[in-house]
């Protein structure tokens, strides 16, 4: 009876690792294809802000370097970035900039004017209603930018607050 306890056990440790190794690689390997997915701009749409009208990649400047922002409004990294950028408002002002947010529109419409930068002609607030972001993007937390030439090639991708020399570098690019 013991020998087939253990071996029971032994088992049920055996297949644990077994799903746990399988999980991790699933994982993997729709991360990376998520990276793969995002080396030019991929197709997209979400709502503008307090509108009913949907914004898409086709609306994005043409020969323009882009800045995507995926932020949410009670994060504190993103309000550093936020204030950051809006303290060097004028050295972005030959780029796109895309703000997009899950967040309710009154918190939206809260962080933009908390940090001067409503009413800017280059950049864009648009909300994530339907939670597709990591969809396209893929799953990573707040902030995270992604720059993209003119071209709408990835730069480069910056998970968590990013130091707004370096997404200037990269947008210049």
């Amino acid at each position: 009876m013991k020998k087939k306890l253990k071996i029971l056990i032994l088992s049920i440790f055996i297949l644990s690792i077994v799903f746990m190794v399988y999980k991790i690689s699933v994982k993997k390997i729709q991360e990376e294809k998520h990276i793969e997915n995002i080396q030019v701009l991929p197709l997209f749409s979400f709502n503008e802000l307090n509108s009913s009208e949907i914004f898409t990649d086709s609306d994005i400047a043409q020969n323009k370097p882009l800045l995507i922002i995926y932020f949410h409004p009670e994060c504190e990294f993103c309000s550093e970035q936020a204030n950051e950028i809006s303290q060097k408002i004028q050295e972005f002002n030959p780029y796109q900039i895309l703000y997009i947010s899950n967040a309710r529109a009154s918190a939206i419409d809260s962080f933009v004017n908390n940090y001067g930068l409503a009413g800017k002609v280059n950049i864009i607030f648009l909300q994530d209603k339907d939670l597709i972001f990591n969809d396209i993007f893929g799953r990573s937390g707040v902030p995270v930018s992604f720059v993209y030439n003119k071209n709408k090639e990835l730069v480069k991708q910056f998970k968590g607050e990013a130091k707004i020399e370096e997404l200037l570098k990269c947008l210049k690019e």
